[in-house]
């Protein structure tokens, strides 16, 4: 039997680690990283929501941390975007209103080459994400007229893998779904596993992170759209040509 580890934070494991075990593999939760809410920030988060035109949500996480805080806000006339087709289906969700997200690609980069953020002139636009992370849509949204806040709702900690059991185990594959997730992986493993590492099979859904991951010395890397179900379909293309 397969065995396949997802790493990513446990509240957003539940649905890929059900379609890993209905292919009939043995799937686990890696606890590379997990989030902690900033009680301060998600207090502040509905005035600075109120003042803002449009929120994106750079991730699930901003959607998990954020969205309680937010709850009986009425969102009309404000435009909601996120990166992910299945971002943008929860926000949908949650808000009852269209959510604006790329249908080519999933970064902010495909964001930004959306027609309707070509002139954001007058926007007032407020970033909801973790502390850290890229300053281009902030910089960029700004460059072309908006007022740009951020409201950074979470903190990323340190997980506490079982490494004993994964030296005893090593999986076939490791899902990695965020760039931040390979420094993590190869930072708590420590230098002995390197070699290790460098010799598993990973699945990502995204350039960006294969290239991290090519830079730690990883050579086996299934690149894939960014959905649940699209990872599952790599790693099972893989498995079918690599018996």
């Amino acid at each position: 039997m397969r065995r396949v580890l997802a790493a990513r934070p446990l509240a957003q494991c539940a649905g890929l680690l059900e379609k890993l075990r209905a292919e009939g593999w043995q799937a686990g939760h890696l606890p590379l990283m997990e989030i902690e809410p900033l009680p301060e920030a998600l207090a502040a988060l509905p005035a600075q929501a109120a003042r803002a035109d449009a929120l994106f949500w750079v991730s699930p996480s901003a959607i998990d941390v954020g969205w309680p805080a937010l709850a009986g806000m009425d969102f009309s006339g404000k435009r909601l975007a996120c990166v992910g087709a299945a971002s943008a289906r929860r926000l949908a969700d949650l808000s009852g209103r269209p959510v604006l997200h790329p249908t080519a690609g999933s970064d902010s980069e495909a964001l930004l080459a959306l027609p309707e953020l070509a002139d954001a002139s007058g926007q007032r636009w407020l970033i909801v994400r973790g502390q850290g992370g890229r300053p281009l849509l902030a910089d960029t949204l700004a460059a072309r007229g908006a007022e740009v806040g951020v409201a950074e709702v979470y903190r990323r900690v340190d997980g506490a893998p079982d490494w004993a059991a994964f030296d005893a185990a090593p999986p076939d594959a490791v899902i990695i779904t965020s760039g931040e997730m390979v420094e993590q992986l190869f930072r708590l493993a420590g230098p002995r596993r390197t070699g290790a590492l460098q010799c598993l099979l990973y699945c990502v859904p995204h350039p960006r992170i294969a290239e991290r991951l090519a830079a730690f010395g990883a050579a086996r890397i299934v690149t894939t759209r960014a959905d649940d179900a699209a990872l599952v379909a790599g790693l099972k293309e893989w498995f079918r040509r690599h018996p």
